[in-house]
């Protein structure tokens, strides 16, 4: 299985704990093999000896077994715990990071809820697979062994009806594994589905009651429910038949064994001691037979899994896009003819060339759809330009680890993203060891020192996910503050005051432009207002950037948006 194959280091790397854990089981199954023998020797020598001298001998032994046996179950059990915990972090931690570090394309085309679906359910199932699967194969494959090897020396005959039982119990559960493989895709697929539904739902709450759509919702909500019944219920009936039938076959072979060996049993042809041992191998030759079929069981459910997060880590990381540079006299931004397409058609930029110097302030406008966000996400490396070169000039040289300088790119938008903790965490949100006083300096260069002072519990009051307790104005000041506080080499900021009134985006803007006088600034806008506070106004058309001065710049949005009012410089 190739998808198996990407999570296989996970065990590579363990080797010793693997080895530590398969040697404890061994001695766990040492001792579960020899109570049947202890048994097989009372009876010899009790029943058709009368050696009762040797009953003391037997309990004590049997207690002995009993203290080994809890003493390497509880250790194997730490020993199990440790590993699977770390395992099932390790794969989630790597998908996580996957997810961020990966190409937007391959991570965009899943919903919230598919990749929250992956991290909740699907981990798991391949972490079991990893660690029980392996080391559980392992040891009942030995167990088996070793009971073919004592059931054979007890009773050829009996062993060979035993094993046929498992043999058709096999047969069974291979046959189910279609049937249980995609069950269990169905359901993974619809539990996806209500994982999307109430990510993407219990975050527009507001949004919902608004448009008055609760009713709605609520119908939809108990649909996507009642399908995932429905699958559940028809998943339930194959998994049953899957587990029970296999049970009925050994349990019929076991039935056999008991009229077979009884009939032996009554001709002379095998002892007492003999029959008794080996109904008691019997037993717990079907324990690890019985684990064995729910092993391939599960490796069927965990094919599915395996298969689903393979699909995202397939995918493969992308590497730094942006070329960061140290210097003080060169460019700030530097794109030099960037080429980008979403399809085979019209290139979204079309050999798009930008240079940002230090210190200067620079504003992007365009239509809907030319390309500025495009822009600004090849700017971060979020996107890689089919053809071009893309250099970031920065005055720092702390990274983060991944090429990026740590303070080298700031970054504020329409909607900035808002965690569901305290006013003090959102805007320490990537600069964890600013102080106090910088940040309330922050919300006030910001204009939010005012409202946040103004909530229940000032800097320390609970917004609500995506700060939803807030005006989309609010949010945009924290972004903005968060920005101050982060006091990058280079800004961009994308429509970051599209929801604030002309005059508080006046005196935002003056503070950020007179506080990073000697940064380079990016603006990316629709509004034409503040146009006098840049050095250079450029309009995106047709894949590129070209100059243009204020009139042209009105005339334009005139002829392309005519309703839309624009305040034109008095």
């Amino acid at each position: 299985m190739n998808s198996l194959k990407l999570f296989s280091g996970h065990l590579r790397q363990r080797k010793k704990t693997l080895a530590a854990l398969f040697f404890l089981g061994l001695l766990g199954s040492a001792a579960s093999l020899s109570s049947p023998l202890i048994g097989k020797a009372f009876i010899d020598a009790v029943v058709e000896r009368d050696d009762y001298d040797l009953i003391p001998i037997i309990a004590v032994a049997l207690i002995v077994l009993a203290l080994a046996d809890v003493i390497i179950g509880f250790i194997s059990r730490l020993v199990h715990t440790k590993l699977s915990a770390g395992i099932l972090v390790e794969i989630r931690q790597r998908l996580f990071h996957h997810c961020l570090y990966a190409r937007m394309e391959g991570v965009e085309r899943f919903r919230h809820g598919d990749l929250l679906s992956r991290f909740g359910s699907d981990i798991p199932q391949i972490q079991a697979l990893l660690v029980d699967g392996v080391i559980g194969f392992l040891h009942n494959l030995l167990f088996l062994l070793i009971s073919a090897v004592i059931l054979v020396y007890l009773s050829p005959l009996l062993a060979f009806w035993s094993y046929l039982g498992l043999a058709i119990a096999l047969i069974i559960t291979t046959v189910f594994r279609g049937p249980t493989e995609t069950g269990t895709r169905n359901i993974r697929e619809k539990m996806a589905d209500l994982s999307h539904f109430l990510a993407e739902r219990l975050g527009a709450i507001r949004s919902i009651r608004f448009h008055r759509t609760e009713t709605q919702e609520t119908e939809t909500f108990a649909a996507i429910n009642e399908q995932l019944v429905q699958r559940v219920i028809k998943f339930q009936t194959i998994d049953s038949a899957a587990t029970q039938l296999p049970g009925l076959a050994l349990s019929i072979s076991l039935a056999w064994i008991y009229l077979l060996g009884g009939g032996q049993l009554q001709s002379g042809a095998i002892g007492l001691g003999t029959f008794v041992a080996f109904v008691l191998y019997q037993g717990r030759l079907f324990g690890p037979a019985a684990s064995l079929l729910g092993l391939f069981r599960t490796l069927q459910a965990a094919r599915v899994s395996l298969d689903r997060v393979a699909e995202i880590l397939g995918d493969g990381e992308v590497r730094q896009r942006v070329e960061y540079r140290h210097a003080d006299k060169q460019a700030a931004i530097c794109l030099e003819n960037v080429t980008f397409t979403y399809t085979q058609d019209t290139p979204v930029l079309n050999g798009l060339n930008l240079h940002v110097d230090h210190g200067e302030k620079v504003a992007v406008f365009g239509t809907s759809g030319v390309g500025k966000s495009t822009l600004v996400q090849i700017l971060f490396g979020l996107r890689k330009p089919h053809s071009g070169k893309v250099k970031i000039t920065t005055g720092s040289l702390s990274s983060d680890g991944i090429g990026q300088p740590q303070h080298a790119l700031g970054y504020a938008s329409s909607e900035p993203f808002l965690l569901h903790a305290s006013v003090t965490e959102n805007l320490r949100y990537g600069n964890l060891t600013a102080s106090t006083e910088a940040m309330v300096e922050a919300a006030r260069l910001a204009e939010a020192n005012k409202f946040i002072l103004s909530l229940p519990e000032g800097f320390d009051t609970i917004i609500g996910g995506r700060g939803q307790s807030l005006s989309d104005g609010q949010r945009q000041r924290l972004g903005l503050a968060r920005l101050f506080l982060a006091d990058p080499d280079v800004l961009v900021l994308d429509e970051a005051f599209s929801a604030m009134d002309p005059e508080t985006e006046r005196r935002v803007r003056a503070n950020l432009f007179n506080t990073f006088a000697d940064r380079a600034v990016l603006t990316i806008s629709h509004r034409l207002t503040g146009l006098e506070q840049f050095d250079r106004l450029l309009l995106m058309l047709k894949g590129k950037l070209q100059q243009v001065s204020e009139e042209e710049l009105f005339s334009y949005f005139e002829l392309h948006h005519p309703q839309q009012e624009q305040p034109r410089k008095a």
